[in-house]
């Protein structure tokens, strides 16, 4: 029988304000150890502080969890995660919490567990540490309890979140969160996906939010458009959280869009492109097993646009995608069309499938003429 405290009662996987804590917590009673992790270099006591705004009010948007401070300078910068997703620039704004004339002294970092790691490259002087990496090394500090904390922290860590390989199978969950499992399946086809020359890689959580999707972006040079494959689970957001176990999950969705960026509407999307992409590069692609469903459009030049689509010879599937809504939301629109694999599908398989699209993807992105449209 194991001798280390058992932390699931105080550590939840939900909980990153309790992780925070203890976090803080650990930091501060070793600090020569929080010194060496997180690279310190300044002299003299280290203060801990937790949700500190620079605020009347303690605003939300510029708390970042926890800020190292050291003879009244900050040198460092801690942002932790467990299962939810960075917020939109959310880095960013907590880079502007550091005095322009500290920053090249202070550490940026973003902690997220091993298995579902964090892209930080977007964000400046950001580093993407793992708690696995940062709580390591305390098992070895001379403070008794802070070393038996480090050690069953980690030991915590690796039942809460269990591994998965190309052997997974997509709907084979058992005894951990749904949200959380198909997380880590994401996860695994980001960090497998043989990408293209010139294409790029990102997860992202989607919808309202649980679900994340494994993304391959080929971008149209100077046009404003990126050619889109991502895969994430089938079964909308809201709808995975009302089933009771993972018998319930659809499969693979994988999409493929035309994505145009950096806009504020759909209006002057290029559907005459979209089905040039289609009939060159995907209309021969008989392996691959179409959703036949048509889209659902509201907006009159939307309907328009899938109208356009049906004249050039298009099936009447492509043009499902996100318009006007995702415009204001996220800048971005994108319209394609999608396959879904069976939930019995493994890892392996599924980035398999989503490298060989992404092949296709790439060649998409470079044909000659280029789509136009810009508000």
């Amino acid at each position: 029988m194991s001798s280390l405290p058992d932390l699931r009662f105080l550590l939840s996987i939900n909980s990153e304000n309790a992780w925070s804590d203890l976090l803080a917590t650990l930091m501060n009673a070793d600090q020569a150890i929080t010194r060496s992790v997180l690279g310190i270099d300044a002299v003299g006591p280290l203060q801990i502080r937790r949700e500190v705004s620079k605020s009347p009010g303690r605003k939300a948007s510029d708390r970042p969890d926890l800020v190292v401070e050291a003879n009244g300078q900050v040198v460092a910068v801690v942002e932790v995660k467990l299962l939810a997703g960075l917020g939109i620039e959310q880095l960013e704004r907590y880079y502007r919490y550091v005095a322009e004339e500290d920053r090249d002294d202070c550490r940026f970092v973003a902690v997220s567990l091993q298995r579902i790691r964090l892209d930080t490259t977007h964000a400046q002087d950001w580093q993407n540490l793992t708690w696995e990496e940062l709580i390591a090394p305390f098992a070895s500090s001379p403070v008794p309890w802070a070393a038996t904390t480090a050690t069953a922290w980690t030991s915590h860590i690796e039942s809460q979140v269990p591994e998965v390989d190309g052997h997974t199978i997509w709907n084979q969950i058992d005894g951990i969160d749904l949200y959380l499992a198909l997380r880590l399946r994401a996860a695994y086809m980001y960090d497998n996906v043989a990408l293209p020359g010139g294409s790029s890689k990102a997860i992202r959580e989607i919808g309202s939010g649980g679900l994340y999707v494994a993304i391959v972006d080929a971008p149209i040079p100077g046009s404003g458009y990126t050619v889109r494959w991502d895969a994430t689970e089938s079964l909308p957001t809201q709808e995975v959280g009302k089933l009771v176990d993972s018998s319930g999950l659809r499969g693979v969705d994988f999409r493929f869009f035309l994505a145009q960026q950096r806009v504020t509407s759909s209006k002057a999307f290029d559907w005459d492109h979209l089905a040039l992409l289609w009939q060159e590069y995907l209309a021969q692609e008989d392996w691959i097993p179409w959703r036949p469903h048509p889209p659902r459009k509201t907006l009159q030049w939307e309907k328009d646009g899938v109208a356009r689509l049906k004249a050039l010879g298009a099936p009447a599937f492509l043009g499902a995608g996100y318009g006007e809504k995702q415009a204001k939301l996220s800048g971005e629109v994108e319209f394609g069309a999608r396959f879904v694999l069976p939930p019995s599908t493994t890892l392996k398989e599924a980035t398999e499938v989503l490298s060989r699209v992404a092949v296709i993807g790439s060649r998409m992105a470079q044909h000659a003429t280029q789509p136009q449209g810009r508000l």
